[in-house]
């Protein structure tokens, strides 16, 4: 899997015959973080899904917002929190390369790690991005 954070390219592993970066999600989970991260507030399942069904012409059942919006709280990229009776949610990343990178470290822990320390330790450019980055001013 290839991992692009802005200008920052990681080589997770290689997968034969794949030209692409496999993308972490689906179409409608794309399009539900698009309509999160667009948003002001957080949401709520019926804001959401009213946001989905725009100019949609088949419509999305309320159950299919939930799950969607359950199994994007599993992988961390979005945060739930009960106001009343309700939940409402909020991107818990940035980005979809944020949700690659949390991905990667849940599946593989100390091993992504490790490679990625590879990587960044054989090219000495993106070391100095990666310290930066992570807020240390030395070179």
């Amino acid at each position: 899997m290839v991992l692009y954070y802005g200008s920052v390219v990681v080589k997770v592993a290689i997968v034969a015959d794949r030209t692409e970066p496999r993308r972490v999600l689906g179409a409608l989970e794309a399009e539900t973080m698009d309509v999160l991260w667009s948003s002001d507030a957080a949401l709520s399942v019926r804001e959401v899904l009213d946001s989905l069904n725009t100019d949609r012409t088949s419509q999305l059942a309320y159950t299919t917002a939930m799950t969607v919006l359950a199994r994007l709280v599993d992988k961390g990229a979005l945060q739930r929190e009960q106001v009343g009776r309700r939940y409402v949610y909020t991107p818990a990343v940035a980005d979809e390369a944020a949700i690659a990178v949390r991905s990667v470290v849940r599946d593989y822990g100390d091993a992504a790690l490790a490679h990625f320390v590879e990587q960044a330790k054989a090219d000495p450019q993106l070391y100095r991005r990666l310290r930066r980055l992570m807020g240390d001013g030395r070179s």
